[in-house]
């Protein structure tokens, strides 16, 4: 039985005009949660914003909770009951020209613990691509890249990554012309996308990602520290992603 969960979504909706707008938005359970009447919703956390979403809790301590959201660059709000958040001026990320993430950052599964006590922060990000797809006007990629974030204030930024972590490389993740049958079953093509992720051993994860917004993988990260490098963090960290077939298909076009 799952007890006090906390969930965050993105409300979807059309407005007036004919234009989508998304809101970050909480609902809580108590008690026996596999049960729908038990949530409790809450509405959108901040209801004067007009785009909001992807939202990912770190609750630092008793005092210091901050929630990383949206997806242009990621945003900071701060908690400190967990049902009120206050919006800062400041972002965590920003997107960077000529890199894979020069379109877009978006918040990924909520930061965790290191060996070293600092966190691991993975977040989604795109590109512009001209790989043809049959997709019309779509000419983004979607890539997985990560921080390393102070584990005594978890919004100063050690250490980013220069290249992705991960990209579309196996056909379903890909979708585009040069993947075989998975050209007409892929919803959008060239997007992997984090979901979420548990911690198995120390500086070992298991990651949930889904493919062309079809497919849903299983991958394995493991960080391993040089013995002098635990001190500095931003010269010396190797990270080694494992991609599993994918676990199940959502459906079939």
């Amino acid at each position: 039985m799952i007890k006090n969960s906390f969930r965050y979504y993105t409300a979807v909706s059309k407005i007036s005009n004919g234009d989508w707008r998304a809101q970050l938005a909480l609902a809580t359970c108590e008690t026996d949660c596999l049960t729908k009447e038990n949530w409790v919703y809450h509405g959108p956390l901040f209801p004067d914003i007009f785009w909001s979403k992807s939202g990912s809790l770190l609750i630092h301590n008793d005092t210091h909770r901050y929630l990383f959201f949206n997806d242009s660059n990621i945003a900071i709000a701060e908690t400190r009951d967990l049902f009120n958040y206050t919006l800062t001026n400041h972002f965590l990320l920003r997107t960077r020209s000529d890199y894979f993430d020069s379109e877009l950052v978006e918040a990924g599964p909520e930061p965790l613990k290191l060996s070293d006590k600092n966190y691991l922060f993975l977040y989604n990000s795109a590109r512009r691509t001209n790989k043809v797809n049959p997709k019309p006007n779509w000419t983004l990629e979607y890539n997985l890249g990560w921080t390393i974030l102070n584990g005594e204030n978890p919004t100063e930024i050690l250490a980013r990554s220069d290249q992705p972590l991960f990209s579309p490389e196996l056909d379903w993740e890909k979708c585009d012309n040069s993947s075989s049958d998975w050209a007409d079953r892929g919803l959008t093509p060239s997007v992997i996308f984090v979901e979420g992720w548990k911690q198995t051993a120390e500086d070992t994860f298991l990651i949930w990602y889904q493919g062309c917004d079809s497919t849903i993988g299983l991958a394995e990260l493991k960080l391993y520290f040089p013995s002098s490098s635990h001190a500095n963090i931003t010269k010396s960290v190797y990270i080694y992603f494992f991609a599993y077939l994918f676990t199940f298909m959502l459906f079939f076009l």
